[in-house]
């Protein structure tokens, strides 16, 4: 959304996106929110660092709404470049949530897409938001990638999540989470959002929708399972939600 608005020269209180604070004002007395500058695959880290600095000076001023709290995030960790210290500007900067990989590869480890782990570098990162109280986000990676972070913050005792994941019990796309990793971090004390693609779904119908949230609610608690729509991420969405107003 963030990014969105910045190429439209819109408002993230009045716009053209599927997330705006007068939508949401309309359906939720109390509104917390996730939103990510996205680090783009097609143009390179360097880029995707320069067009975040940008995004945060458009969009910044406007996180601040009646009843609305923003939490901060990235996705898409090819912004870092191999420059740890970009992590502590990111915290600097109020960003609370690192979604690590996107697709293919990147400096921090491998995508769903691949088979992947993390690479040196990248295992200093996770080390280094543990250190800086940013939560390591799990939505796009790999199998192995997923393994390793769980494995540090086991070790480090801190939580992790899966931003817009969805079941792989239900759809088997190599985006979602099996039980065992919903498991994992549900133990962690982190949390499941629930993505809004129906590529992601299965299906593109509310019941869809539903049994997935049912589903993992079963396994890991009602207290674990949040909507992770990836609103303006996305093209296409559920039958009957066209925005924010309608989840």
């Amino acid at each position: 959304t963030l990014t969105e608005i910045r190429k439209k020269r819109e408002t993230l209180e009045e716009n053209s996106c599927q997330v705006s604070l007068s939508l949401a004002r309309r359906a939720f007395e109390e509104y917390i929110q996730v939103m990510a500058v996205y680090s783009d695959n097609s143009l390179d880290g360097e880029e995707n660092y320069r067009l975040f600095w940008k995004t945060l000076d458009y969009a910044g001023p406007m996180l601040r709404g009646e009843g609305f709290t923003p939490i901060l995030a990235v996705e898409g960790g090819r912004l870092l470049c191999g420059k740890l210290d970009r992590l502590e500007k990111l915290r600097d900067a109020g960003v609370k949530i690192l979604t690590l990989v996107w697709g293919g590869e990147c400096c921090v480890g491998g995508a769903h897409d691949t088979s992947v782990g993390l690479t040196p570098f990248g295992r200093e990162v996770v080390e280094g938001c543990f250190d800086l109280g940013i939560v390591p986000d799990l939505s796009h990676a790999s199998d192995r990638l997923f393994e390793e972070v769980v494995s540090l913050a086991e070790e480090r005792k801190s939580p992790v999540i899966a931003s817009h994941s969805c079941s792989r019990a239900l759809f088997p796309h190599p985006r979602n989470l099996t039980d065992e990793m919903a498991k994992k971090i549900a133990r962690l004390g982190g949390v499941i959002g629930v993505n809004l693609f129906p590529h992601h779904l299965g299906g593109g119908t509310l019941e869809t929708v539903c049994r997935h949230i049912l589903h993992l609610a079963s396994a890991v608690g009602e207290d674990r399972v949040c909507l992770g729509g990836d609103l303006d991420g996305v093209s296409v969405l559920p039958d009957g939600i066209r925005t924010v107003a309608d989840l």
